[in-house]
């Protein structure tokens, strides 16, 4: 037998010895990170490995941790694991979350140099989940610039709307695009259907200043909604935000709850309130769809289109006069049943699982 002491040989024996990964997964996991993304990227694991796929995943969940070792942990957490997969498996695609953030852009980039530096023939394929990547992109210079250096690294990115891919478009026209709807974890649960108004509210939400949970507490401060109750159920990420918080009587938290929980509430609602500052497609409304359950959301990101035209409870974001109005006009209104009907028939028809699942099939082909 001839030995393999030729270059050529040894490659060979290189690439025998590396194992194969089909999609190498980069970003926030549960139990350790409870968001709408990192359940999203449970969700592309779970199919993708259901159907035949190699799939391995790095977790950059960085909340556990206080100060500069989250800084560190967020900044190069993940870089020397993606550095050690890299170098020890033949890996096809490497899946990352595109963030808006400059922090986050300057982590992206050192994890695309790492990809095209370590493992040339690796494809990137990026995932933008927020709704306001024309405003970020286009309130400095170098968010621009940074955003649109990074896109080259990539072979495809997913977005969650065709109003998300045209603004992404604007900025970098020659990126390759598609475009993914979120589903529901909870699609084929069986909720019976509520006929007497009870006035029980909730609000899924992670507890960040962002998601307008202040505007939402000040709402149900007002005299005229003391008779219905609001429930808030999330993890907490700004503690101090929490804190600050003004408690109303009826208000409360749930914090930290399980998902079972979480389910068991968002079942006992008449209504999901979600009074979001920004949002992409939230996995909470598409549950409240998927279950039946009217919703009063803010108009941003990709709410309006997912509610459908004329939604008769959408208002202004930072408005908790507004919100209030909206709360009160849904106690009265008639049709809650109907309404609760037609979210999901939409959800059915644009959002079902069997799309999401095909989507994800379909892109990593």
């Amino acid at each position: 037998m001839r030995l393999a002491t030729e270059p050529c040989d040894l490659l060979f024996k290189i690439e025998i010895v590396l194992k194969k990964i089909d999609v190498l997964i980069v970003g926030d996991f549960p139990p350790a990170t409870h968001t709408g993304i990192s359940m999203v990227n449970a969700m592309v694991h779970d199919i993708l490995a259901e159907n035949g796929k190699l799939v391995q995943v790095i977790d950059e969940s960085a909340w556990s941790y206080k100060g500069f070792v989250r800084i560190a942990k967020y900044l190069f957490g993940s870089h020397l694991r993606l550095l050690k997969y890299l170098l020890s498996s033949k890996t096809r695609y490497v899946y990352l979350n595109v963030p808006l953030s400059f922090a986050g852009e300057l982590r992206l980039l050192l994890s695309c140099l790492i990809v095209k530096t370590f493992s040339y023939r690796s494809k990137i394929i990026g995932h933008i989940h927020r709704g306001d990547i024309r405003e970020w992109a286009t309130s400095t210079f170098i968010n621009r610039y940074i955003l649109r250096f990074n896109l080259k690294f990539f072979c495809r990115i997913v977005l969650l709307s065709k109003k998300f891919e045209n603004d992404l478009l604007d900025i970098n026209p020659k990126i390759k695009t598609v475009v993914i709807p979120n589903t529901s974890l909870l699609e084929g649960v069986q909720r019976s259907k509520a006929t007497n108004f009870k006035g029980n509210f909730v609000c899924i939400s992670n507890i960040i200043k962002t998601k307008g949970l202040g505007d939402l507490v000040e709402a149900f401060n007002d005299k005229r909604l003391s008779g219905f109750r609001l429930t808030i159920a999330g993890n907490v990420y700004d503690r101090e935000f929490y804190n600050s918080v003004s408690k109303s009587a009826n208000v409360d938290f749930v914090i930290s709850p399980e998902r079972e929980k979480i389910i068991e509430i968002l079942m006992q609602a008449d209504c999901l309130i979600l009074p979001s500052w920004n949002e992409g497609q939230p996995l909470v409304i598409l549950e409240a769809m998927s279950l039946g359950i009217p919703i009063i959301a803010t108009e941003v990101g990709d709410i309006p289109d997912m509610l459908g035209e004329g939604y008769p409870f959408l208002c202004k974001p930072h408005n908790p006069i507004m919100l209030a109005e909206k709360i009160l006009m849904f106690s009265t209104y008639e049709n809650k049943v109907a309404l609760g009907e037609r979210l999901l028939s939409v959800y059915k028809s644009r959002y079902s699982n069997m799309v999401f699942t095909n989507n994800i099939l379909q892109l990593f082909a």
